[in-house]
């Protein structure tokens, strides 16, 4: 069961859910399965505070880069809901080809999303098409620098969890 919630983590943070809390509760079955023996009580507030920190440290730095490539404010709100478009859209065109097809179309889908919401936003506030496009890759890189941090963190849980 453990091992089933990482994986769901996994896919969730690619498709950019804050799934990272999923992952913690595996490495809490496990550690309620052995008594606390392995994973102390204290283990476990010190992962949740590094989940909790993990998916901050994704949100600042998402903004950070929406800024620093001059993004609005609404692009944020726009990234998220074009990239959850796009994973639902690409994961469910590329299903045909199986479920490898169906995970690479959502994550293909998940940044066209994001990257074609922020471009049509940053459009329809009278940007220049350089100026979105610039806007749209800020996004898109904020997004990717989150997933590496994140995806980091869950290697680190998964093997603690695996170890206890």
């Amino acid at each position: 069961m453990a091992t089933l919630l990482a994986v769901i983590a996994f896919v969730g943070v690619l498709l950019g859910f804050p799934t990272t809390l999923l992952a913690w509760l595996g490495l809490v079955l496990v550690a309620v399965a052995d008594g606390f023996q392995t994973l102390s009580g204290w283990w476990l507030v010190a992962t949740f505070v590094g989940c909790l920190l993990t998916e901050f440290a994704d949100n600042l730095l998402s903004a950070w880069m929406v800024r620093k490539f001059g993004a609005s404010k609404g692009s944020m709100v726009a990234a998220w809901v074009g990239g959850l478009s796009g994973a639902v859209v690409g994961g469910a065109i590329a299903g045909l080809a199986g479920l490898i097809g169906s995970a690479l179309g959502a994550l293909v889908g998940a940044f066209a999303g994001a990257y074609g919401a922020v471009y049509f936003w940053e459009r329809r506030a009278k940007r220049s098409p350089d100026e979105a496009a610039r806007a749209a890759w800020g996004t898109v890189i904020g997004r990717l620098l989150g997933i590496v941090v994140k995806l980091i963190w869950l290697v680190a849980l998964t093997v603690l969890c695996w170890r206890a």
